[in-house]
Formats: structure tokens, C-alpha cells, sequence
């Protein structure tokens, strides 16, 4: 099978191209070649975080790889089937286990019989959604995929130090592997309708605000639940439920996730961690502000969501309005195009992505 050849400096040129691109590969079974990864990082190359995916794509799919090291800018991914097992991931310090399972959940669908990994790292750190928005937003949209599925925080990994654990257990629909785009596709669009144009009446909003357990004398998870829920009364006049609890973690950290759920089946989500000199109650009302300002766009899919389901979107096709059009939405799109051709049509103006497929 001819290789993909990904520039890894197209669009915004980061770690997303790298992360989409080895989707596709992995579930595909196409082999890939990424140079200029991350051409427009300082520094460039690939960071432990993306080595965390490859590693794990590499057992997953007994792929042959080149490349797979701290630094480096060009990477050889060559996949054969995947398969079912139990695997462990250390990500190591306070890297990102959301953008892990950017890549990584989703795939664990098609994966025949059961999947399990435990993967260390980052829960609740900068730059990338909390798991919280993970297991309450992206996992439902999933779920259909599969006969059971559990997503677990065992721990919390707070920046710098991570330490975090998160589970993954998948019992698949699959008795056996799936081979090209048709089968893939033919066995996605029986469980997944990504058709969420339609905004509709907020039905429930939900959350969650974590803090280390040294905070809890200062009562920050109380101060930034009570701030989110006060800025969603004030502005929508509606009743906010948002748990708060207390978590050991090897760094010190907070943070607020918030979700909402309309009467069309959308589900929103948005989050916010806490600083050194950041108040409480401006993490709580950031969060929930997020949220307040993407519905209220018309959108119906958050920030976080609009990059993820652009690979399912072009298996599944469906149209979506974003609360904007970023450079990591527009990066998805080409480097998806790469592997499944020319299916989606972005209107800019309109804030609408549609998959044609």
C-alpha cells in the first residue's frame, strides 16, 4: 500500500496534524510519513506527549515505525490490523492525557473484542480540555460505537508534576478487524449521526470543580462552583448542578468543568483551570462564561468538540455549527482530506462544517 505523505507545517503546524494523522493511519491501516512535524513549535519535533500516542499506536497495530523519538521531525508510521489487548501509557510530568485520547478513544471503538489502557499524565492541565470534558462531552457522542464503555480519573495530574491516571475499557461491537475506509464507514454510520446543525432549549446544565485537597481549608472547589453557578443564574436565569470535591495529586491544582445538554441531543462543554494569583471565583466564572458564550452563538458544538469530530465527520459525514473556525478546526480538515479525499465544505461565515460522504 503507497504511503500519505503529511506535512507536518500545514495549518497551524503543532501537534494536532500529528494526532490526526496517525488516526487515520492506524484505523485505516495506511501507512504515513509526517515530515516538518511540528515545524511551527519552538522547538520543534515530537514532545513526549505525541510519543505517548505512537507508542501505543505501535502496540495496537504491530506497526513498524521510524523516527519515534524526543525532537524529532520526521516520522515513519507503518500500521497493520488492530487489535484487541490491555496496554499501559506513561505520558511522564503533566503532559495532556485529553489530547492522548484525542487520538486514542475514538480508535478504541474499532478495536475488535475489548481494549484497556491506563495512561499517566496530565488530567487537568494548560492547553488542552480536562478529561472531565472528555468522559461528560466526547465520550457520549462515542458511546453508540460500542457494547460497554468506561472512562475513569483513578488520579488526579495537576501541572507540573502530572502523576494523573485515567483508565479506558472498551467492549466492542467487533468480533474481528475491520479492513479500508468502506468497511470503517459501513460500520460507523449504523451507530453514529453526526447531523447537529439544530440548536435547541437547554434542558440540564452540569459540572464539575476539583481542587487539591490543600485547598480545601480556603473552600476553593466551593468558591468556584458557587461563582459558576451564579454567572449561569445571572445570565441565563437557570439552575446550575456542579459537584465539588477534594483530590490527592502530586502537584497543587484546580479546576472547573461545565456541560450542558439541549433538547436536540447537543452537548456542550467548556472548562477552566486555576494559577498561583488566580482567584477562585474567576476560574469558576471562566468556565462557565466559555460555555455561556458558545451556545449563545448559535453553536452546537463547543470549542474543544468542533476539532474532535472532524475524523469521525469524515467516516460518518454531518454538519455542525462551531462557535468559531480556528486554525486547529481548519488543520483537521486538510490533513483528513489526505486520507478520505475532498469531503467537507467549510462556510467561514456561517460557522457551518459539513462532511459530504
Amino acid at each position: 500500500m503507497s504511503r500519505i505523505v503529511v506535512d507536518g507545517s500545514v495549518g497551524e503546524g503543532g501537534g494536532q496534524v500529528v494526532r490526526t494523522a496517525l488516526f487515520f493511519s492506524a484505523l485505516l491501516g495506511v501507512p504515513v510519513e509526517i515530515k516538518n512535524v511540528r515545524a511551527k513549535r519552538k522547538p520543534a519535533g515530537l514532545k513526549k506527549q505525541h510519543l505517548g500516542v505512537v507508542k501505543a499506536l505501535k502496540y495496537l497495530t504491530n506497526a513498524t515505525v521510524e523516527g519515534a523519538y524526543e525532537g524529532s521531525t520526521h516520522l515513519i508510521f507503518e500500521p497493520k490490523t488492530l487489535k484487541s489487548g490491555a496496554y499501559r501509557v506513561n505520558l511522564e510530568t503533566a503532559a495532556s492525557i485529553s489530547l492522548f485520547l484525542q487520538t486514542i478513544l475514538p480508535l478504541a471503538f474499532f478495536v475488535p473484542k475489548r481494549f484497556l489502557i491506563a495512561v499517566r499524565g496530565g488530567t487537568d492541565v494548560d492547553n488542552a480540555p480536562t478529561v472531565d470534558w472528555v468522559q461528560r462531552v466526547f465520550l457520549p457522542i462515542l458511546e453508540p460505537l460500542a457494547r460497554r464503555v468506561s472512562l475513569r480519573i483513578v488520579r488526579r495530574g495537576f501541572t507540573p508534576a502530572g502523576g494523573g491516571l485515567v483508565s479506558l475499557q472498551v467492549e466492542s461491537r467487533l468480533s474481528q478487524p475491520l479492513f479500508g475506509l468502506e468497511e470503517v464507514r459501513t460500520f460507523a454510520r449504523r451507530y453514529l449521526n453526526l447531523n447537529r446543525l439544530e440548536r435547541g432549549r437547554i434542558e440540564k446544565i452540569r459540572g464539575v470543580s476539583v481542587a487539591h485537597k490543600s485547598l480545601q481549608e480556603r473552600r476553593v472547589a466551593e468558591r468556584q462552583r458557587l461563582a459558576a453557578v451564579e454567572l449561569f443564574k445571572e445570565r441565563w436565569n437557570r439552575r446550575a448542578s456542579i459537584m465539588n470535591f477534594y483530590a490527592d495529586a502530586d502537584s497543587i491544582g484546580t479546576s472547573v468543568t461545565v456541560w450542558l445538554t439541549d433538547d436536540k441531543g447537543n452537548v456542550l462543554g467548556a472548562d477552566s483551570l486555576g494559577k498561583k494569583g488566580k482567584p477562585a471565583e474567576e476560574v469558576g466564572r471562566e468556565a462557565a462564561q466559555k460555555l455561556v458564550e458558545d451556545f449563545e452563538r448559535g453553536a452546537t458544538v463547543d470549542r474543544h468538540l468542533a476539532d474532535h469530530l472532524v475524523p469521525l465527520m469524515a467516516l460518518v459525514g454531518g454538519a455542525v455549527r462551531v462557535p468559531e473556525v480556528t486554525s486547529h478546526l481548519r488543520t483537521n480538515v486538510e490533513v483528513a482530506k489526505l486520507f478520505v479525499g475532498d469531503v467537507f465544505e467549510l462556510d467561514e461565515k456561517e460557522r457551518v462544517l459539513v462532511a459530504k460522504v
